[in-house]
């Protein structure tokens, strides 16, 4: 194709075409016309096959029937045709869904099985929500029952209707509406920064726009202006016609978002990650065989068929950003967002990346790409040159950059830009057409809510990709297997021959067997050691996870996922984790020391000091989940870890006596091996074990204060992971 490079290109079927009636939205003066709707080697549209049944139950299929044998359902095509008169209506209505078995058929992998219901009363006709996953919106707000009034537009996954003389319609979209617009938007942070002034653009579908600037630029943040994730403090951006912030609950299905960093788990293969994110983002009521078609879908559309089976960690930079780009359009978006997606890849790579772009947007989408390399920026249909503060210095075809500054070597435009903004910005807007004002910003706030989600599945997907991803890392659950013997064998170490049991009588000067006085320091230091070994289990197993997935959680929350889900199956897989630790850890300690005897509450001792191990080791796995959320990076976890376990061994009360000491006492109550050490004292009876002990009140051995040591640990618990769950909440989304 000439300017783009590489040569003519065989055009891929995308995996969820977007409506291709109209021709493309025309950028503004200063930018050439969008790219033709029509290419030589592109494949004429279809005819809409609108399959009716008889009577008065018509079963209408909004969507285009081809082979889908390797790919997903593909969204409606726009029609004028009518759908449902509220005079034609039967008496139980028509359901609206994805399904065959519905009355309008609405093939959109967002849509549920049954979806919505159409029926008529005195009001005309009236919209009814069935608990779709993702919502039925009028005019943009998630409506469960509604009147319908003329012009409303009724929105149901990706898919639009209008009302028009009383009958539900598609909504065709004029040209002036097809595709983005950003008109006079600008962005101001506290203290009265402007980081974006009066941008404006044009990208019609099927066009691929380049966003390049020196740092400090604005480029990211008009992208996630473009994102729907901030809002602007002056301007619009509007989306196929629609005010994407005053609707943004009703549009976000629309957008994907790439981030800078990969969002995809590196142990898992391409399938497996594409395979869990599509539980996650399609509706609850998708069935495998669905999921498994929108992948294939998308795997073919992005040539990854091949590599389906391979590891993430083992794909090449440009693979794993392909894949990345899969998962954002498992849902099928029209509009498509990356930030730096060539960021560290060598000159092929990054050609390659963009290549893919290019096909990304032949198929229809418009696609906006947030980039620092300028090597391809020939593939691009329009470029959008920040200055620093966010001021536009060209807007336009790449090859006209030139003749409007003079000359087209990259390095010297950013060098110019960056010393003189403003004088930048002055030259562009003297050069352009006057332009209407932009209507008011909608106000800050109005987000919408993400996708209603089943808290359930959620965490049953979550939980199984999680024990997926321990047993794909064999590294990791090597360590985790050996841990509790190396931690057990350690505990083997301490002197002394009578483990938890009592020392033997020794005969006094009168004759007399008496219980011995000193000694009995063994099972207070076999103690020490096991809690000190539990809270280690514990914290190693989730101190580097969250930290790990951040990019990840913030991505996957932005379209829909719960926090509290997400933590749950955390504490879940890695609860189990512990548990089986604390056993080995245990029983290694109880085959080579004498076991205790009576509980203080159970019969067996042994299975008491398991149940105080293990309750200890739980905790402390939230330990290690709230530390992840505190850690900035991965480099900040094994100081935090350090410094906590230090903590946890003063805090036990074990080898240095925190009972009567203020505020060290008080501090002591928040740490899981206080509470988890008081358990096993009250278990062995350390204080009749071995009297020189420190005489804390909470070691007794009764029922009562072992329940009250092994309570406060299940309190302190919950407390920790609520705390856990109100950070995460805070993670700002990355939507």
């Amino acid at each position: 194709e000439g300017p783009r490079g590489g040569g003519p290109q065989q055009r891929r079927q995308p995996s969820h075409p977007t409506p291709q009636s109209g021709q493309l939205h025309r950028p503004a003066p200063s930018q050439p016309p969008s790219r033709p709707a029509q290419r030589p080697n592109q494949r004429p549209s279809q005819p809409i096959p609108a399959a009716h049944g008889s009577g008065d139950m018509p079963n209408v299929n909004l969507t285009t029937k081809a082979d889908t044998s390797a790919l997903p359902p593909v969204r409606a095509r726009a029609s004028t045709a009518p759908i449902a008169r509220a005079d034609r209506i039967p008496a139980g209505g028509l359901t609206i869904g994805r399904t065959s078995d519905n009355q309008i058929v609405v093939n959109d992998p967002l849509a549920s099985r049954r979806h919505a219901r159409l029926v008529k009363s005195g009001e005309g006709l009236v919209l009814e929500d069935m608990g779709s996953a993702n919502g039925t919106f009028v005019n943009g707000r998630r409506e469960q029952r509604v009147a319908l009034r003329e012009r409303d537009i009724v929105t149901i996954g990706n898919v639009d209707f209008v009302v028009q003389e009383g009958t539900l319609k598609h909504r065709k979209k004029p040209v002036t509406e097809q595709g983005l617009s950003v008109h006079g938007v600008g962005f101001v942070v506290e203290g009265n920064k402007q980081l974006l002034v009066d941008v404006n653009m044009q990208a019609g579908r099927g066009t691929l726009t380049a966003l390049i600037g020196p740092s400090g630029a604005g480029k990211s943040t008009l992208s996630k202006l473009i994102a729907g994730s901030t809002h602007p403090s002056a301007g619009v951006v509007t989306f196929e016609g629609r005010n994407l912030h005053a609707e943004y609950e009703a549009m976000r299905s629309r957008i994907g978002m790439v981030p800078q960093d990969d969002v995809l788990h590196r142990q898992l293969t391409v399938r497996q990650a594409l395979g869990f994110a599509a539980e996650l983002r399609l509706p609850p009521d998708s069935s495998k065989a669905d999921r498994q078609q929108v992948i294939d879908g998308v795997l073919k559309e992005l040539s990854l068929t091949e590599h389906a089976d391979t590891r993430v960690d083992r794909l090449s930079g440009g693979q794993r950003k392909r894949a990345s780009v899969a998962l954002e359009l498992l849902t099928g978006p029209a509009l498509l967002l990356l930030d730096e997606p060539t960021s560290g890849l060598d000159p092929a790579l990054d050609r390659q990346v963009m290549t893919m772009l290019r096909e990304l947007a032949d198929a229809g989408r418009t696609v906006i790409v947030v980039t620092h390399s300028v090597a391809c920026l020939d593939m691009c249909d329009q470029v959008l040159l920040l200055a620093p503060g966010g001021k536009t210095a060209f807007c336009g075809h790449p090859a006209g950059v030139g003749d409007f500054l003079g000359t087209s070597d990259w390095a010297e435009i950013f060098a110019r830009v960056a010393a003189e903004p403003d004088r930048a910005f002055a030259n562009y807007r003297s050069r352009q057409a006057a332009l209407p004002p932009p209507p008011p910003a909608v106000p800050r706030g109005v987000t919408g809510q993400p996708p209603k989600s089943s808290g359930w599945k959620q965490l049953s997907t979550l939980s199984r990709r999680q024990v997926r991803l321990i047993l794909a890392d064999r590294g990791y659950l090597a360590f985790l297997v050996v841990l509790p013997f190396v931690l057990g064998v350690l505990c083997l170490v301490v002197p002394g021959k009578n483990g938890f049991a009592a020392a033997p009588p020794i005969l006094g000067p009168d004759g007399q067997l008496h219980p011995q006085l000193t000694g009995g320091s063994e099972s207070q230091q076999l103690l020490v050691v096991l809690i000190l070994g539990a809270c280690f289990m514990g914290s190693t197993l989730t101190v580097r996870d969250l930290v790990g997935e951040r990019p990840i959680f913030l991505r996957e929350r932005a379209v829909g996922l719960l926090p509290s889900a997400y933590l749950l199956a955390k504490v879940m897989v890695f609860g189990v984790a512990a548990l089986l630790q604390s056993a080995v850890l245990v029983a290694i300690v109880l085959a080579g020391k004498n076991p205790p005897g009576k509980g203080a509450l159970i019969p067996s001792g042994s299975i008491e000091l398991y149940v105080d191990i293990a309750l200890t080791a739980v905790t402390c796995v939230v330990v290690g989940l709230l530390l992840s959320t505190v850690a900035k990076s991965n480099e900040q976890v094994m100081p935090l870890l350090v410094v906590m376990i230090m903590c946890q061994l003063v805090m036990a009360g074990g080898m240095i006596p925190v009972t009567d000491r203020v505020v060290l006492e008080q501090l002591s109550y928040v740490f899981p091996s206080r509470w988890g050490f008081a358990s096993g004292a009250s278990t062995i009876d350390l204080r009749t074990l071995f009297v020189n002990a420190q005489p804390d009140a909470i070691w007794q051995h009764k029922p009562g204060f072992w329940f009250l040591d092994a309570g406060l640990l299940i309190v302190l618990t919950a407390a920790l992971s609520t705390l856990t769950w109100w950070r995460l909440r805070l993670k700002k989304s990355a939507a």
